[in-house]
């Protein structure tokens, strides 16, 4: 396998994990606005570094993405 295919395949992986880190923040904070909402308790708190990490990690896998896209169309 060239560099150019294992590229490709770095990237659409990274892609589908980016896509799970969104779906997973997305799944918390609506757990968070249950907790808030519906039973009172501050355990939402505990949550919001955990949503802060996840999408921090999305955003800079992006940003290798974008990287490694450039990179592929130079090659």
């Amino acid at each position: 396998m060239n560099t150019s295919q294992w590229l490709k395949k770095k990237v659409m992986d990274y892609k589908r994990f980016v896509m799970t880190l969104l779906i997973m923040s997305t799944y918390l904070y609506i757990g968070t606005l249950i907790s808030l909402y519906e039973y009172g308790t501050k355990a939402y708190l505990f949550l919001y570094p955990v949503i802060g990490i996840a999408l921090l990690t999305a955003f800079i896998m992006t940003l290798k993405i974008r990287k490694w896209k450039r990179q592929l169309i130079e090659d």
